[in-house]
């Protein structure tokens, strides 16, 4: 809670959201920096034992970002808008931009968004209002690549993308889909015994030939926030149990 209250005097002091549309971009933020100050004292473990909290608490019900203008009610009550998932599955998608751009993108277009320059000093930025759309463009230019794709898929629609494996014999084929938006370029590692291979997935695909008798793990180091049939499993499974409400 400390490090997320004092990430919100930092955004609240100096950016804040231009619509309540865009709270995201203080709750994710706020959010994102309690597995980042872990990691900073417990290490890696830490930072992804934090993840998890965060990951089992996300809804997919309703996007974060509806394009419209909002009240505050219609966004923090989860039946009418995104709710906690501006907070847990906004700081989880930060996670996956981070390693899909890598840190000196993502970092650079964090200070472009707070401070409106890379090279914050005192006396040369001022407070300002940010919106997702500007975040998106500023993405875009530090990253060198169109990143529209990445924020509609986890910003703009509820699914969370789904990554199918195939196996035929030694070859395995994966592929990314969500509903409403077809194959998109999200890059995945798959480990294979003692190495990594990197599959772009410029077109959504890609393909890994296996030695014989080969196990392999995918997304080896939870890179990428996406659909979980055993969470959602888990999570049908304690809704179900919750006492009925009279």
């Amino acid at each position: 809670m400390l490090q997320h209250e004092l990430a919100h005097e930092w955004f609240g002091n100096q950016m804040t959201n231009a619509n309540w549309d865009d709270m995201w971009l203080h709750e994710a933020f706020a959010t994102y920096m309690q597995p980042l100050y872990a990691e900073s004292i417990g290490g890696r473990q830490a930072y992804f034992a934090s993840l998890m909290q965060l990951r089992s608490r996300v809804a997919n019900k309703h996007p974060i970002v509806s394009g419209q203008p909002r009240r505050e009610e219609d966004v923090y009550d989860d039946e009418r808008g995104p709710g906690q998932d501006i907070y847990d599955k906004g700081a989880l998608m930060l996670h996956t931009l981070r390693t899909v751009i890598g840190d000196d993108a993502f970092y650079r277009s964090l200070r472009l968004l707070v401070y409106g320059t890379e090279h914050p000093e005192p006396g040369n930025f001022s407070p300002r209002y940010g919106t997702t759309d500007e975040f998106v463009g500023i993405v875009d230019r530090t990253s060198g690549r169109d990143m529209r794709w990445f924020f509609d898929v986890y910003l703009r629609q509820a699914a969370l993308p789904d990554l199918k494996v195939a196996r035929t014999g030694q070859s395995l084929h994966l592929t990314w889909s969500v509903p409403g938006n077809g194959p998109f370029p999200m890059p995945v590692d798959v480990r294979v015994g003692d190495r990594v291979v990197a599959l772009p997935m410029t077109d959504g695909s890609g393909d890994v030939t296996l030695p014989e008798g080969a196990g392999y793990t995918i997304d080896p180091d939870s890179k990428l926030l996406r659909r979980d049939a055993g969470i959602e499993a888990f999570r049908a499974y304690i809704e179900k149990r919750k006492p009925k409400k009279t």
